[in-house]
C-alpha cells in the first residue's frame, strides 16, 4: 500500500516522467505538503536521498527514506496507545 502511494506522490510531480524527482520537483512536492525549504535545504536533502548521485531521486531511493519512518511512526503509535498517561514509559498497569 504504502509503495502504490509514493509511486503515485513521484508521477504526481515527476514533469518530466522519467521515474524520478530533480531538485525542482523535490521542492515542488515539498511546498504541496506545507514545507518551505530554501534552495540550500533541497539540495542537502537531495544530496543525502540520491544514494547513486546522479542528482534526482529515484522511486528506491526514496523508499529508503520514507518506509523507516513510517515504520518509526508506527511504532510510536503502538507505545502512545499502551502508554496510558503520556509519561513516555509504560508500566505493568498500563500493561495490565
Amino acid at each position: 500500500m504504502v509503495k502504490e502511494e509514493l509511486r503515485e506522490i513521484i508521477d504526481r510531480f515527476d514533469m518530466n516522467c522519467d521515474g524520478s524527482l530533480t531538485h525542482l520537483e523535490l521542492a515542488a512536492l515539498l511546498r504541496s505538503i506545507g514545507v518551505k525549504p530554501h534552495g540550500d535545504q533541497i539540495h542537502f536533502l537531495l544530496a543525502n536521498i540520491d544514494s547513486n548521485g546522479n542528482g534526482s531521486i529515484e522511486f528506491h531511493e526514496l523508499l529508503s527514506i520514507i518506509i523507516p519512518l513510517i515504520n518509526q511512526q508506527q511504532l510510536m503509535d503502538i507505545f502512545r496507545s499502551f502508554d496510558k498517561y503520556g509519561k513516555g514509559y509504560i508500566t505493568a498497569l498500563e500493561l495490565a
